[in-house]
């Protein structure tokens, strides 16, 4: 398996490693900070983000939009819906923005967790988070 992290400090090599990277090691860069009130009630700091998620902007120019997440590049970056410009023509484009500068504020179906993500959340939590009904993680 290769490295994640890259040697280089000449930005073209960077980007490179960035798209040569597979699936599941780009997928530890495609994380997020959670909101104060999320990290007390689940006890992690940092998740992946997922399409659905709602998210609040803390830098650039939507600085504190919220919405929610409609598309995530293979660059990390990540297209909000509330977050829009509108052309000339009147059509609305979403630009995409990186996702070290948003917080998840909400998740997809907090009612419903996808069991990847609880099984994530009971993995990392750091004083051993009991879920109020019983959910099921991944079986190996």
């Amino acid at each position: 398996m290769s490295k994640l992290k890259v040697t280089s400090k000449k930005p073209k090599k960077q980007r490179k490693a960035l798209f040569n990277y597979k699936n599941h090691q780009r997928s530890k860069l495609l994380r997020a900070r959670l909101a104060d009130f999320l990290q007390e009630d689940y006890g992690v700091r940092t998740l992946p983000v997922r399409v659905g998620d709602h998210v609040r902007i803390v830098k650039g120019e939507f600085k504190a939009f919220e919405g929610e997440i409609t598309e995530i590049t293979k660059n990390l970056r990540v297209k909000i819906k509330e977050a829009a410009f509108e052309k000339a023509d009147g059509t609305e484009w979403n630009p995409s923005i990186h996702v070290s500068n948003v917080i998840i504020t909400k998740f997809k179906e907090e009612k419903n967790m996808d069991p990847w993500r609880a099984h994530m959340i009971d993995r990392k939590s750091v004083f051993g988070f009991k879920w109020k009904e019983a959910l099921e993680g991944p079986k190996k």
